[in-house]
């Protein structure tokens, strides 16, 4: 292979790009049920050329995101929209907990299309990443159990 065709170097990369590059790895995991200590155990023995294509993905993801939602001059706006997506999550993961529960105690009224293992999984990512938001909040110091005045 030519050098001209050679991906060019990575930048320096931080905790948020190799944070999401994990998380697009274990994807393909997803309908595995791989738990976490797994996936990041596969992800810390991957091989360079690996680790460098899932970097470059989420260098591209982030990028695209931070293009879609700019951060406000004062940065406050990132602070409420992660207390928005945490409680949205939060909600949602939620439902689908009691769902899965009353399945599980034969209560459920209707028999779900696709695989309550499927369903399962779901709700493990879910769980997830409402850890690393948490996780991801602590070091920001964010509140996610703050209220804006609008929500009061």
């Amino acid at each position: 292979m030519s050098e001209e065709t050679l991906e060019p170097p990575l930048p320096p990369i931080d905790a948020r790009t190799e944070a999401v590059a994990e998380r697009l790895f274990g994807l393909k995991f997803a309908l595995r049920k791989d738990d976490p200590k797994h996936i990041h155990d596969e992800w810390e023995h991957a091989a360079d050329w690996i680790h460098d294509g899932y970097l470059r993905q989420a260098i591209e993801v982030l990028a695209a995101a931070d293009q879609a939602q700019p951060a406000s001059a004062d940065g406050g706006d990132y602070e409420e929209r992660m207390r928005v997506e945490y409680r949205e999550l939060a909600a949602r993961a939620g439902r689908l907990r009691g769902m899965l529960q009353r399945y599980a105690d034969g209560t459920l009224d209707f028999e779900p299309v696709c695989p309550i293992g499927l369903l399962s999984r779901q709700l493990d990512v879910m769980d997830e990443y409402a850890g690393l938001l948490r996780h991801r909040a602590k070091l920001e110091h964010v509140d996610l159990e703050e209220q804006d005045s609008a929500t009061e």
